[in-house]
Order: structure tokens, then sequence, then C-alpha cells
């Protein structure tokens, strides 16, 4: 999934992310700490994630389910065109590219040796984040500002009830959402129904629809 959504963050974040260390926080009135909230969600049976992408390169959204502990599902959409991917322990299988109205049921997907769910999940990517520089807490919002080389980026936390509803990133490269529902309540993951399963091609090119 990272290979097919070269989301600006993850790049931005594996480079100067690890640089950061905790240097305080200013505690707002949340009901539910950041840190619990993160932990909550991350160890939840599973929620459903809505992702968005803008650059001035181009615009790029996802709607994936992950399913606790090593299933992930969903589709990306850049471009007019439409990749579906399903991610069962270590396979991940990925479709063909092609039209948002194609049936789903009708796909060919094609399988490959992948990391794990956790790994290119965005709730496990992005929420980590939450403890690695200076922060501000303001009610259910909490803002942490990383910094370094001339680079500032503003990571916003929203907590609602026990769980983190909502993540922004304004970096100098573009801004992404990732909005978390229906927690612990999700629908379960697996391959559609009538799908063709395939093997990947050997030069390990993307087929194109």
């Amino acid at each position: 999934m990272r290979k097919l959504i070269p989301f600006l963050l993850l790049g931005l974040l594996s480079l100067v992310g690890a640089a950061f260390a905790l240097l305080g926080f200013v505690q707002g009135n949340s009901s539910t700490s950041l840190g619990t909230a993160v932990n909550n969600t991350l160890s939840a049976s599973g929620y459903t994630e809505h992702l968005a992408e803008t650059t001035p390169q181009g615009n790029q959204v996802a709607e994936v389910v992950y399913q606790a502990p090593d299933r992930l599902g969903g589709w990306i959409q850049s471009a007019g065109r439409r990749t579906h991917l399903v991610i069962i322990g270590t396979t991940e299988y990925v479709s063909v590219s092609g039209s948002p109205t194609a049936n789903i049921h009708s796909l060919v997907f094609y399988k490959q040796t992948t990391t794990g769910a956790q790994a290119v999940d965005p709730a496990h990517t992005y929420l980590a984040y939450w403890d690695r520089g200076p922060s501000v807490t303001d009610g259910n919002t909490t803002t942490v500002t990383l910094s370094q080389g001339g680079q500032t980026e503003k990571l916003i936390f929203t907590v609602d009830g026990k769980y983190v509803s909502s993540f922004r990133a304004v970096t100098p490269g573009g801004t992404i959402v990732l909005k978390i529902s229906e927690v612990g309540t999700s629908p379960s993951v697996s391959l559609p129904s009538g799908a063709t399963v395939k093997t990947k091609p050997a030069t390990g090119l993307q087929p194109q629809g």
C-alpha cells in the first residue's frame, strides 16, 4: 500500500520524525487524554478510515477498513481511477486500476507478499506521532508541532469520547486528513466474492486497467 499511495507525510516523517523528542505538553480539559485515546483506537478490534491528501501535484483519497490484528481492505482513488486492495496476514491483493463504478465482484486481484496490515494502516502510521513534539491541547483537540531543518509541520488530533476521531497534517508539501469512525463496529475484511486472484507479474510492474 505504501508503494501505491506515496502520501507525503509518510515519507516526510520517516526522514525527520525520528529526530524529535518529547518536549513537553500543555494539558487542556479533554476527558480522555490523547495518549489514552490513541492507545484505545489502535487496540480496538477494527475501525473505518477515510484518508485524503491534497498536494500541488494532485489529490487522492482512500477508504479502508482495518480489522485487528492483520487485515485491511478498501480502495485508493487518484486521477479518476480506483484501485482496490485487501491485506490478509502477509498477503496483499491489489486490483487492476479502473473506473470507480466498476463491479467489485468482477475485479482481478494480483497477490504478493506484504509486511502486514498494521505496517501500512494509516491510523497506525500517523497516530504514532502524537508524542513526537511539543503540543498544546485545547478541549478535545491537540496540536503537535514538528520542526527541523527550517520545515514545520502541524499535526492536529481530535479526540471523540475514548477514541481519536480525526487527524490532520499541514505540511510544506500539502495537507492530509484522516477520519476514523466505526471503532469496534467496522465490517469484516475479506476478498470480494467472485473476484479473480492471480500472481503478480514477475516484472514487478503494476497491472494497468
